[in-house]
């Protein structure tokens, strides 16, 4: 019996104790409240979508429609210089090309071919050309430049200047031909071949 006589005690207090009067518990008025901010989302109307996509890497190698030849002596790459000048020297260098000098300011590259490694690429064709001295080891002057929204690449014989310094004995006079082969090597490695790095 004392059990419940001291329940009934506590339950009395607890009830007598949540039952104040006084007025600083019951009245809210005076606390502090959040400030109203200010619907910042746009409404249904105002939302735009962004419908682009990151664009897909190509399963093939090379440029494809990227690339293509606007003359027998010029070719124009669908991109900004500052790529189009790091996409040459890659198709350079994958070409077989030796680039001897550059200017990145001028937009300029100095290059050298060998005739016979660039049209025939055998173990034959290769040992004959290193073996020979007919090769083809003029200076050619490829110089990028932008147009608009594409970049052209044209390929000319490096003037006489150039051209002495790095002349031997038995090497060919450099010439227009050899300038407009270098070109179509060129644009089939940009256009076919081009690998990633």
């Amino acid at each position: 019996m004392r059990v419940i006589v001291k329940s009934l005690l506590l339950a009395g207090f607890l009830v007598s104790c949540g039952t104040t009067e006084e007025s600083r518990y019951r009245d809210t008025e005076h606390l502090e409240r959040p400030p109203t901010v200010a619907r910042s989302s746009p409404s249904k109307e105002e939302r735009t979508v962004d419908n682009s996509s990151i664009p897909k890497r190509k399963d093939t190698t090379g440029l494809g429609s990227d690339v293509y030849l606007s003359s027998r002596s010029q070719l124009t790459i669908k991109q900004p210089l500052d790529q189009a000048w790091s996409t040459v020297s890659r198709a350079l260098k994958q070409s077989g090309i030796k680039i001897t000098d550059h200017e990145r300011d001028k937009g300029l590259y100095y290059v050298t071919q060998e005739r016979d490694t660039a049209d025939n690429t055998g173990f034959l064709a290769k040992a004959s050309s290193f073996f020979s001295f007919e090769n083809d080891a003029a200076i050619y002057l490829l110089t990028v430049k932008a147009e608009d929204e594409e970049t052209t690449v044209t390929v000319t014989v490096a003037n006489a200047t150039e051209q002495s310094s790095a002349a031997k004995d038995g090497e060919r006079h450099p010439s227009a031909e050899g300038a407009e082969d270098l070109l179509q090597l060129l644009f089939k490695t940009l256009h076919d071949n081009l690998k990633e790095e």
